[in-house]
């Protein structure tokens, strides 16, 4: 089976994209498509609509076009990449399909280092869309060290715990799970908005020393669904716990 990803500029096949750079005020979604279907996308065409950079027909069209090509994509489990904003001045929209590596790393657990890049602060309300300006988290993750199953764990200006640097971030003590409060800065992320209904949960700030404290640690995204974490690195380690096994259950279940 070819491997090679296909892309698609404003639906049609295309042989190369613009780079991200190339997309003013870009916005990217990252999608896991199963089995022909994007199963979380009426919540990223949520936080599509709420970056506020499409129209009603624009997102539409996007909408139309990513369930028809992801319904024709040639691999079973695939990750999407859907980016929009203007290029020369012109509004415009990609999608590009690739293979999903299905790694060991939802069994044996991921690994957080902390990072010395810090998020700013945003002064105004925090949308939490992902957006192609990556320079922060490309610093960050120049930081990480050699290793295998590595991410880095993301701070702000003023030493909150906010995510990691592909990941939200959910922490266990005692019934209740804990979630960072990224009114401020950070991803809203589409799995994080799916998992909260199905959890005994509060958002709030936290920092390092009690996230050390937790009794379980996992991160989530929509591709890779729930990774625990067995270790933040120079601070503390943790075995897979049994409601972690519950919450990668829930969406073997439930989504895939």
């Amino acid at each position: 089976m070819d491997q090679l990803p296909q892309m698609y500029f404003r639906g049609l096949a295309a042989d190369q994209l613009p780079g991200d750079a190339d997309y003013a005020g870009g916005i990217l979604e990252t999608m896991r498509c199963h089995n022909k279907s994007l199963p979380l996308w009426s919540l990223h065409r949520a936080r599509l609509e709420r970056s506020g950079v499409l129209d009603k027909a624009g997102l539409g069209d996007i909408e139309r076009l990513t369930l028809e090509l992801a319904a024709d994509c040639p691999w079973p489990e695939a990750i999407a990449r859907l980016r929009t904003g203007l290029v020369d001045g012109q509004r415009c929209w990609d999608l590009t399909l690739r293979p999903l590596d299905l790694t060991a790393e939802a069994q044996v657990g991921a690994k957080l280092f902390p990072c010395s890049t810090r998020l700013p602060i945003d002064s105004n309300s925090n949308q939490g869309c992902k957006t192609l300006l990556r320079n922060r988290y490309n610093a960050a993750k120049a930081e990480l060290p050699e290793g295998q199953f590595l991410d880095g764990l993301m701070l702000d200006s003023a030493g909150r715990v906010i995510e990691s640097l592909r990941c939200n971030i959910l922490a266990r003590f005692g019934r209740d799970w804990v979630t960072p409060a990224l009114h401020r800065c950070g991803v809203h992320g589409v799995m994080r908005h799916w998992l909260l209904p199905h959890l005994h949960w509060q958002e709030r700030d936290i920092n390092l020393s009690e996230l050390c404290g937790a009794d379980e640690l996992v991160l989530c995204n929509s591709v890779r669904g729930v990774l625990p974490v067995i270790e933040i690195i120079g601070y503390k380690n943790w075995a897979v716990g049994s409601e972690t096994r519950r919450l990668q259950k829930l969406i073997l279940d439930k989504l895939w």
